[in-house]
């Protein structure tokens, strides 16, 4: 009798088994006088599909002690997945982790470029508001209020800070106060009183309604550039920008829950008495953007070192 190939190749694969497991995949019906396979082609497919899953069972690293195990290893996903995004994979939670001082220190620098690359920036956006060589909106009344308001606001904010500071801490929440308010008094005191006088005095950069191409005696330098041409009241930076943008430290007295609304609400109040600057004549576009960044920065940076990033 002739054997089939499909006979001989399981013959050559039961010769390379142990004799038990060649005993647990005897097919019922097997003539064994002879060595000849009496089982039909399809039989032979299931034992040698048996055959491929014992093989696997015994090299899983599931496997029993007494057998070698191979040496797997869980390998991490090499592309995360958001959980919040449905197990999609979104870049920007894994790969984008940007500190907030960090940002507000890149913006500073972006910013900064621009202007000192392009300061005609500073003229052009000036120049949109005069009539001739005349700021037109200097004497609009509602303008006017917004200006007068953003001036007194440290007079009224610095004092009451001030006793919070005084008043004698019973309770922790008292203590915390007392933080606060003296967070509050440094981002004034720091902010839109030294750091502003410091960069005015060293820049000496004359004001929009003071230079020639607005009708004055002086000559336009861009932001940064040390003019020495003003000789006091200068232009770089803005206080009452930095004074707007200090105003922001009342944050940390608000609650948690109610923080991020009421940074909606009076963030663009900040930003509209900044740029209410621009509009007077009082200061170009870099003196109004640059300082009022500038303050953020130190707020931020003030607001880490004195432990208060971790308040409830």
């Amino acid at each position: 009798m002739v054997k089939s190939p499909a006979c001989s190749s399981m013959s050559t694969r039961r010769a390379s088994l142990p004799s038990q497991a060649l005993e647990e995949l005897q097919p019922p019906g097997r003539a064994t006088a002879d060595g000849e396979s009496t089982q039909s082609p399809i039989k032979t497919v299931q034992t040698t599909t048996s055959f491929k899953r014992m093989v696997l069972v015994q090299t899983s690293p599931s496997a029993s002690k007494d057998v070698g195990r191979l040496p797997f290893k869980k390998v991490p996903s090499a592309v995360p997945l958001d959980e919040a995004a449905g197990g999609q994979w979104n870049p920007l939670t894994r790969y984008v982790s940007l500190d907030p001082l960090d940002a507000l220190g890149i913006l500073i620098l972006l910013s900064s470029m621009i202007f000192v690359m392009f300061p005609q920036i500073d003229v052009r956006v000036s120049r949109f508001f005069t009539s001739g060589t005349h700021f037109y909106l200097s004497d609009n009344p509602l303008l006017l209020l917004i200006r007068d308001a953003n001036r007194m606001l440290p007079y009224i904010v610095l004092p009451v800070m001030i006793v919070l500071m005084m008043a004698k801490p019973v309770k922790r929440s008292d203590r915390l106060t007392t933080r606060r308010a003296l967070f509050v008094v440094f981002s004034y005191v720091l902010g839109s009183a030294i750091m502003v006088h410091l960069f005015k005095n060293f820049f000496a950069r004359a004001r929009p309604r003071d230079v020639m191409e607005f009708g004055g005696a002086m000559e336009f330098t861009p932001a940064w550039q040390f003019a020495s041409i003003c000789e006091r009241n200068c232009s770089f930076p803005s206080g009452e920008a930095a004074s707007a943008a200090a105003f922001l430290a009342l944050l940390v007295f608000v609650p948690n829950a109610y923080r991020k609304y009421i940074t909606a609400l009076i963030v663009p109040l900040s930003i509209i008495a900044a740029l209410n600057r621009v509009v007077f004549g009082a200061h170009f576009l870099s003196d109004v953007v640059l300082g009022w960044i500038l303050v953020c920065w130190l707020m931020l940076w003030l607001h880490r070192k004195m432990g208060l990033n971790t308040d409830v």
